[in-house]
């Protein structure tokens, strides 16, 4: 703060000296684990114009402003175990589509897994998947991850340290409401801060009395509530104990930005799980924020970066990265997110988000997982554009061959034409793999023209 706070503001912050507002404490935590936020930061740039292959490849922004800043939770007095292993082995099982495609598919026709093993292969890695949660009915949802969640020490407000409750509650209740109300400069009140410290104790304390006095989800400057700092500064403890004091679970940022547009968008799994855990009837999964997106979009352009960074540096902490953005992705379907939703700008749909990206690894777990009109889905169009024309677009690689065989394979139709009536072989732009690409789209537009023509005639 640039002023001095006021006597009420001290009286208030006993746990908070000096002084801080929410933006300088995510600031300092920036500052202490850069690498890992840096990396982490998403903001999505939309192109509906039409398709050329730089139009609407996707490209990743500066880093967002400093109020916008996520720490990692610093658990002075929690632990969690350890995430489940979200990927498979490269051998490892995946979850199969037998029995799911009656199209008259054989094994020789099926995508080459071999393609790109030559090359680094990093874009062939696979994601593990567990057929109980791939449902798309939240009422049905298998919650084993977010009930393990609960039974940890300290992860329901009973389990809190009871001396240190106790001691916040003394303090709290000796404070009048107008110092307890009291506003920074920022709009900052004593429960922003406490949030954002991962202050326990005295964040529930005080929430106490701020839903006794109706300011459960009072906002500062930027439009967060408590609630939406505590996701923010990857605090899912308190966002439980805020949940459960009756927090709205909807409430969203001068950006649009709900809860889980914030977890799902800088990858923070633990805080969805919380979500999940307590299944919320009210939580809106597919709210969009002022960019059209909904947060599992976040979350696909977020791992799409991770990606990204992992290839461009296989480091430890940039694999950690991408694993916490798919078990994101996971959550989020595990809630009742939809694979169809299209963002309102360009209309794409998150596979239309993992194609742009060149994300094999993604558009093949989207592809592997049970949808009732997978075709369907491959073939819906972004401002005339369907997956196909998109992946087309691509540099012409290997990565990008095996991407066309995965969508050919699964029902993506060649034959398709965009808004510049351009079908997907028309948008290959040159490069070593061309041809090849351009005749496998060719030869799978003649095979898909022969089997409807037959259909037709029958």
């Amino acid at each position: 703060m640039s002023s001095p706070p006021s006597s009420a503001s001290r009286d208030c912050r006993p746990y908070c000296s000096p002084p801080q507002t929410v933006k300088q404490l995510l600031e300092q935590k920036r500052q202490q684990n850069p690498s890992q936020i840096s990396a982490s930061l998403v903001e999505y740039q939309q192109d509906p114009g039409s398709v050329t292959a730089p139009s609407f490849l996707h490209q990743s922004s500066s880093h967002q402003k400093d109020d916008s800043i996520v720490f990692h939770r610093p658990a002075l007095h929690y632990t969690y175990p350890p995430l489940e292993d979200l990927y498979a082995s490269r051998h490892g099982p995946t979850y199969g589509h037998e029995g799911r495609y009656e199209t008259g598919r054989t094994e020789s026709q099926a995508p080459d897994t071999d393609v790109g093993v030559a090359s680094s292969g990093s874009y062939m890695a696979t994601f593990a998947h567990n057929p109980s949660w791939m449902g798309h009915n939240s009422g049905a949802c298998s919650t084993t991850g977010a009930d393990a969640f609960l039974r940890m020490p300290g992860s329901v407000v009973p389990d809190m340290m009871s001396l240190e409750l106790e001691e916040a509650r003394s303090h709290i209740q000796g404070i009048s409401p107008e110092q307890l109300l009291h506003r920074d400069e920022d709009g900052d009140t004593i429960l922003h801060l406490y949030a954002a410290r991962g202050l326990r104790c005295q964040s529930y304390a005080v929430a106490e009395r701020f839903l006794h006095y109706g300011q459960l989800d009072a906002k500062e400057h930027n439009g967060k509530s408590p609630l939406l700092v505590a996701v923010a500064a990857n605090q899912p403890e308190i966002v439980y104990d805020l949940l459960t004091l009756g927090a709205d679970v909807n409430a969203s940022d001068c950006k649009g930005q709900t809860a889980l547009h914030v977890a799902g968008t800088y990858g923070l799994s633990n805080v969805i799980r919380v979500f999940l855990a307590l299944q919320h009837q009210n939580i809106d999964v597919e709210a969009r924020n002022y960019d059209g997106l909904t947060p599992l979009h976040c979350a696909v352009i977020s791992q799409n970066n991770a990606y990204k960074s992992k290839k461009n540096q296989n480091t430890q902490s940039a694999q950690q990265r991408e694993k916490e953005a798919i078990t994101c992705i996971q959550l989020l379907l595990q809630m009742g997110a939809s694979c169809t939703s299209q963002e309102i700008k360009s209309n794409k749909t998150v596979l239309h988000l993992a194609v742009q990206a060149g994300n094999v690894p993604l558009v093949k777990f989207f592809l592997e997982m049970s949808h009732a009109n997978l075709p369907g889905l491959i073939n819906m169009k972004a401002h005339g554009n369907t997956a196909l024309h998109m992946a087309a677009a691509l540099p012409p690689t290997r990565s990008t061959e095996y991407l066309i065989q995965l969508l050919l394979f699964y029902g993506g139709d060649p034959s398709t034409r965009n808004l510049e009536n351009e079908q997907p072989a028309h948008l290959v732009p040159p490069g070593e793999f061309s041809e090849q690409i351009k005749m496998l789209l060719k030869r799978r537009r003649v095979m898909s023209s022969t089997r409807n023509q037959s259909a037709t005639s029958l």
